[in-house]
């Protein structure tokens, strides 16, 4: 068998096990507890194969958020996330005393830097927001070693302007796409709904946002995101 364990053969009674290590969303190393709790003893070989797919589902989720066509979509969770996930990864690498897949840092830097180079050219085209903000850029960087002097202009642009944070790009990703002529907002129930309207007046798209997190008091956070939100919407109120 080889050494490597990420090239280890499943065996067919582990394939769901890993099927859903590899597609458990936010949380690999919970999935991987719970898996490695509810299998029992296992042999050495198979823990590893267990957890070569935990890796490979923190991959998969960095990858996702690294993805700049998934912006403003609801899997997306953005530049920040990715780099909590990246610290996440390698410190679960280090305690297991096992280097990345082969070529992963690479894979993951040029991904990072298509990413830049894609929100340089929205900016360009007068996107009047950033993707993601100069520490979220360069908190990957740093952990992948990417030299980010090619992207100079880009990070000082990033500076001024404002970044949504994931809910805020995928509510104005969503109303940019309705190309209304007027936006109105409503707040009810700790609740914002922004609406784009048609030339009459009626809605044709909206997005709602929470006022509340935790407890039913107003969030600081939620409030600010709301009023972001509605700022970067490019139309004149009704």
């Amino acid at each position: 068998m080889t050494d490597d364990p990420y090239l280890r053969p499943t065996p067919p009674w582990l394939e769901d096990e890993v099927l859903m290590l590899e597609n458990s969303g936010e949380m690999p190393e919970v999935v991987l507890a719970e898996s490695l709790h509810h299998l029992g003893s296992l042999p050495p070989d198979d823990e590893d194969i267990l957890r070569a797919a935990a890796v490979r589902g923190y991959l998969k989720i960095i990858e996702r958020d690294l993805d700049y066509n998934n912006m403003g979509l609801p899997p997306f969770r953005g530049l920040g996330r990715a780099g909590q996930n990246l610290v996440r990864l390698f410190a679960f690498l280090r305690r297991m005393g096992w280097p990345p897949p082969a070529g992963t840092k690479q894979e993951i830097a040029g991904r990072l830097s298509a990413f830049l180079m894609a929100e340089q050219q929205a900016l360009e085209r007068g996107r009047p927001y950033a993707g993601a903000t100069r520490e979220q850029v360069e908190t990957i960087a740093k952990l992948l070693s990417l030299d980010l002097t090619p992207f100079n202009g880009l990070m000082s642009r990033l500076d001024a302007l404002p970044a949504p944070d994931f809910w805020g790009l995928r509510a104005l990703k969503r109303l940019d796409a309705a190309h209304g002529h007027f936006k109105r907002r409503k707040e009810s129930q700790g609740k914002a709904l922004l609406e784009v309207l048609d030339r009459q007046g009626q809605p044709v798209e909206a997005a709602e946002l929470p006022l509340t997190a935790a407890t039913d008091d107003e969030d600081p956070d939620c409030r600010q995101r709301v009023e972001m939100v509605w700022r970067l919407i490019p139309l004149p109120e009704a």
